[in-house]
């Protein structure tokens, strides 16, 4: 970690991201905590407060909870973001992404109904849907792919919204109770 840091400082101005940082740090604090983690914690901490160069931190986790509360006080992040599963706009904008990069868009898909359809979905199920649907129509000798492919691939998936249901609920609660932005308008707030 120390020459992690040391190099985002040499060449500064720089973004040092951390994914899952919630990993890193896991169990500081609580009696499970293994000595060498907190001492980077805490490394880590004086490093924020006190870095004179310009490294901009971003970092990502999939659940907050897990991180130590003294992680998440003000000042030692500007803004905290809740990246919650995709609107309807943001899925249809994932599903065009998706069968353009396989030169599979056409005109014929109504990306607009499938909005619906794909309530609860994130952008890896989205690709997996598309994916499923290239490889179905590859097997049945087609070309070309249509809304109605793609529903039935829809119905045939299962949303991490399904799979993981009480997960994303217990982490929605804990969102609930801290002062987090989210990263998207709602569906009804456009």
């Amino acid at each position: 970690m120390r020459k992690a840091l040391k190099l985002s400082e040499a060449i500064s101005p720089c973004v040092l991201w951390i994914d899952e940082i919630e990993k890193a740090f896991a169990g500081v604090g609580d009696s499970g905590g293994n000595e060498v983690t907190t001492r980077l914690f805490g490394q880590f901490l004086t490093w924020m407060q006190e870095k004179e160069n310009t490294v901009f931190i971003v970092a990502t986790a999939n659940d907050i909870s897990k991180l130590p509360p003294e992680f998440l006080r003000k000042g030692r992040f500007d803004e905290l973001f809740f990246v919650n599963l995709p609107n309807g706009e943001e899925r249809r904008k994932i599903l065009e992404i998706h069968l353009k990069k396989r030169n599979k868009w056409n005109k014929g898909i109504d990306s607009i109904a499938l909005i619906k359809d794909t309530e609860g979905f994130n952008g890896a199920d989205i690709e997996a849907v598309v994916r499923d649907t290239i490889e179905a129509a590859f097997i049945d000798g087609r070309e070309t792919i249509t809304t109605s492919d793609l529903r039935k691939t829809v119905k045939d998936t299962k949303s991490i919204s399904n799979t993981l249901k009480e997960k994303i609920e217990q982490i929605k609660r804990t969102i609930d109770k801290i002062d987090i932005k989210p990263a998207s308008k709602s569906d009804d707030k456009k």
